[in-house]
C-alpha cells in the first residue's frame, strides 16, 4: 500500500474513533433523552472518578500498544508485535475496558438516563461483538503461537490446586458483577410489588433485615473451599450466566426477578439462593462430607433469605431455574448441539412427478404460520391482509437478494436475510397504499421476527446453508453427513467438526424476541422496537459471520460481506431508535382472519423454502 494513502487512512480511523464514534454516542444519548423513561443517575463525585480512571486507563493501554507492540491502537493497522506488558498483563481489552467506564462515567456525571440505560449497554455490547466478532480471530491468525494468562484471567480448565490469587480472582468478578446487577436492579425496580405471594413468616425472630448477609460471608468463604482450578472456575462461569440471567429476567419482568432483596436495609450486597445454591453444587464435587455441613447451613440460610425477600414462592421458584439453566449449562449446551448435530442430518424428501417437497420447508412454514399469527394478534384484524402482503414482498426481496449476491449453477433458489430487511421498505410502501399505518406492521413485525428467524434456523441446520467453519473442539463443533447438505456438496466439509452458527443464532434470537415483545407489551414505540431488532440482530450476525465457513460468501476488508451489511443494518437501527412518533391506536386480538392470513403466509413460505423442481436448471427452480 502507497505510504500516503496508509497515512490518509490512519488519520481518518483516528478521528472516526476518537471524534466521530464518541459524539455519535452523545447525539445518540440527546435525542432519546425523551424516549427512554428510566430513572436518571447524577453524580459529579462518580461520574468524575469514573472518567478519570476510565481515561487513564485507555490512554495507559494506548500507549502500551504504541511502546511495545510498535504501532498504533487501530483494528485496521494493527500493531506488528503481540503486547503483554503494561495493562494487558493487568487484563484483555483494557482500551475497551477504559472507554467502557469513561462513556459511563460522563452519562452519570451529566445525568442521561438514556446515556446509561440504553446507550452504555448498547456501547459495551458492540465492542463485546468486535471482540468475539474480529479482534480475537485475527489475532490467533496473526500470533498463533502467542497466549498469555493475565493476572485477573478466569482459572484455567485444569485439576491443579487453585492458588490464593485464583480464588481472590473468581471472588473478584462474581462478587462485582453481583453488586453490579443489585444495583442496577434496585435503581430501575425500587420497590416493585411481587406479582403474588409473600415473605416466608414461620419464625419472627428471623425477620430482619441484616440476616440475609450471613449468606454473604457464605458466597465470599465459598472460593476459598474449592481446591481445584476447574470446580473454581466452574463455580465462577455458573455465578456469571446465573446473574445475567436474574438480571435479565428482573429487567424484563421485576414483579418476578426482583424480589429476592430484603424488604428494608441495604441490597447492594443480598446474595440470592441461586448463588448458595450453585456454591453447595461446586463443594458437592470438592468433597461430599464437607459438602453435606456446608449443605446444614446454606439451609438455614435459604430460609433467611426467604423470610425476608419480598416474595419467598418467587424467589424460590426464580432461584431453582437460573441455579438448573446455569449450574448445568455445560450439559444443557451439549444436549442442544448433539440435538442440532441430529437435525442437520436428518434431510428427508419426497418427489412426486416433477416436484420435490424436502422436509426443511415444515420448518421455515411453521415459523412462518406462528410469527405471523402472533403479529396478526397484536396489531388486530384490521392489519391481517397487510401483514399477508408485507409477509409477500420480504420474502421475494429476500430471494432477490441471495440470487443476486450467491446465485449459481449449484444455487439456483436461494435466500438471504438482508434482503428481507430491504424487504421491509418495499413492503411498508405497499402497507401505506393500502392506507394503513407503517408503524404497526413495522412494530409487530420486528417482535415476531426474531422468533420466525429462529425457526427458520431449523431449516438452515437441515439444507446446510448459514453453516461454520471448521472447529478443533469437539465440545463445540457438530459434523455434517448427508450428501444433500451444503456443508457436504459446496463447502466439502463433510464428516468435519464445524461451528454450530445456526444454534448459536437460535439462542441470540431468543433472548432477543423475549426483549422485544416484552417492550411492546410495555407501550414501546415501534421505531424504537425496530431500531432496537436491527441493533441486537446485526450484533449477534456480525459475531456469528465470523464463525460461518460458506464458501461463497465474499470477504471485504477483512470482514465478510454479511458483517459489512451488519454494521450498517446497526446504524440504521440507531438512527430509527430516536424517532418519535404518536401513539397509535390498536385493537388487538384473535380473528378468524389472522388464521387464515397465518395459513396463507405458511404455506407460501413452506412451498418457496421447501418445495422445488429438481430436474430443471431455470433460476428459481431448485433449492439443492
Amino acid at each position: 500500500m502507497n505510504p500516503n494513502n496508509q497515512n490518509i487512512g490512519k488519520i481518518i480511523y483516528a478521528l472516526t474513533f476518537l471524534v466521530l464514534f464518541p459524539a455519535g454516542l452523545w447525539f445518540w444519548a440527546k435525542f432519546t433523552g425523551q424516549i427512554i423513561l428510566l430513572p436518571a443517575i447524577e453524580s459529579k463525585i462518580a461520574g468524575g472518578i469514573l472518567m478519570v480512571v476510565g481515561g487513564s486507563l485507555m490512554l495507559w493501554a494506548m500507549f502500551a500498544l504504541q511502546y511495545y507492540g510498535k504501532g498504533l491502537p487501530m483494528n485496521a493497522y494493527p500493531p506488528p508485535v503481540f503486547v503483554t506488558q503494561g495493562p494487558y498483563r493487568l487484563f484483555r481489552h483494557p482500551i475497551y475496558w477504559g472507554f467502557g467506564l469513561l462513556m459511563i462515567g460522563y452519562f452519570v456525571y451529566s445525568g442521561s438516563a438514556s446515556g446509561l440505560w440504553l446507550v452504555s449497554p448498547l456501547t459495551v455490547m458492540g465492542m463485546v461483538a468486535l471482540v468475539l466478532g474480529h479482534e480475537s480471530i485475527d489475532l490467533k491468525r496473526r500470533f498463533p503461537d502467542q497466549f498469555i494468562r493475565t493476572v485477573l484471567d478466569y482459572p484455567e480448565d485444569k485439576t491443579d490446586s487453585a492458588d490464593f490469587r485464583d480464588r481472590l480472582t473468581s471472588l473478584f468478578w462474581v462478587g462485582s458483577y453481583l453488586v453490579l446487577s443489585n444495583f442496577m436492579i434496585e435503581k430501575l425496580n425500587g420497590t416493585v410489588l411481587p406479582f403474588f405471594g409473600e415473605p416466608l413468616r414461620i419464625i419472627p425472630a428471623l425477620e430482619n433485615p441484616y440476616l440475609p448477609f450471613l449468606s454473604l460471608i457464605f458466597f465470599i468463604a465459598t472460593p476459598f473451599f474449592l481446591k481445584r482450578k476447574d470446580v473454581l472456575r466452574e463455580w465462577e462461569l455458573s455465578g456469571f450466566i446465573a446473574l445475567s440471567y436474574s438480571a435479565f429476567i428482573a429487567f424484563l419482568y421485576p414483579e418476578i426477578g426482583a424480589q429476592y432483596f430484603p424488604s428494608q436495609g441495604p441490597v447492594l450486597f443480598a446474595v440470592p439462593v441461586f448463588l448458595l445454591f450453585i456454591s453447595l453444587k461446586a463443594l458437592f464435587r470438592q468433597s461430599v462430607k464437607m459438602a453435606i455441613v456446608f449443605a446444614v447451613i446454606a439451609s438455614i440460610l435459604v430460609v433467611i433469605q426467604l423470610i425476608n425477600s419480598r416474595s419467598a414462592i418467587l424467589h424460590l421458584a426464580s432461584s431453582i431455574l437460573i441455579f438448573l439453566l446455569s449450574g448445568y449449562y455445560l450439559k444443557i449446551w451439549i444436549f442442544l448441539k448433539n440435538l442440532a448435530e441430529k437435525i442437520a442430518n436428518s434431510w428427508k424428501e419426497w418427489v412426486f412427478g416433477k416436484v420435490r417437497v424436502i422436509n426443511h420447508g415444515f420448518y421455515v412454514g411453521s415459523g412462518a404460520f406462528l410469527g405471523v399469527l402472533l403479529a396478526g394478534i397484536l396489531a388486530g384484524r384490521e392489519y391481517a391482509l397487510a401483514l399477508l402482503v408485507f409477509t409477500l414482498i420480504v420474502n421475494i426481496c429476500a430471494a432477490l437478494w441471495a440470487q443476486i449476491i450467491e446465485g449459481s449453477a449449484k444455487l439456483k433458489r436461494p435466500f438471504g436475510y438482508y434482503g428481507g430487511i430491504v424487504g421491509i421498505v418495499f413492503g411498508s410502501f405497499a402497507v401505506w397504499i393500502m392506507g394503513l399505518n407503517i408503524w404497526v406492521v413495522i412494530g409487530v413485525a420486528s417482535v415476531v421476527m426474531p422468533w420466525v428467524q429462529a425457526i427458520g434456523r431449523l431449516r438452515c441446520l437441515v439444507n446446510g446453508c448459514c453453516h461454520g467453519r471448521k472447529s478443533d473442539n469437539p465440545l463445540i463443533g457438530i459434523r455434517y453427513f448427508h450428501p444433500r447438505s451444503r456443508v457436504c456438496n459446496i463447502s466439502g466439509l463433510k464428516g468435519e467438526l464445524v461451528h454450530p452458527t445456526q444454534l448459536y443464532a437460535i439462542l441470540w434470537l431468543s433472548g432477543v424476541g423475549i426483549l422485544l415483545l416484552t417492550l411492546w407489551n410495555n407501550g414501546c414505540s415501534s421505531p424504537f422496537i425496530f431500531g432496537l431488532y436491527l441493533i441486537l440482530t446485526s450484533l449477534g450476525r456480525f459475531v456469528e459471520e465470523a464463525f460461518r465457513g460458506e464458501v461463497q460468501t465474499p470477504i471485504l476488508g477483512g470482514l465478510h460481506l454479511y458483517q459489512w451489511t451488519a454494521i450498517i443494518a446497526l446504524i440504521i437501527g440507531i438512527i430509527l431508535t430516536t424517532i418519535q412518533v404518536e401513539p397509535i391506536p390498536i385493537n388487538s386480538g384473535f380473528s378468524w382472519e389472522s388464521v387464515l392470513v397465518a395459513f396463507v403466509s405458511g404455506l407460501f413460505v413452506f412451498f418457496a423454502m421447501g418445495v422445488d423442481f429438481p430436474y430443471s436448471n431455470a433460476r428459481f427452480s431448485r433449492l439443492v
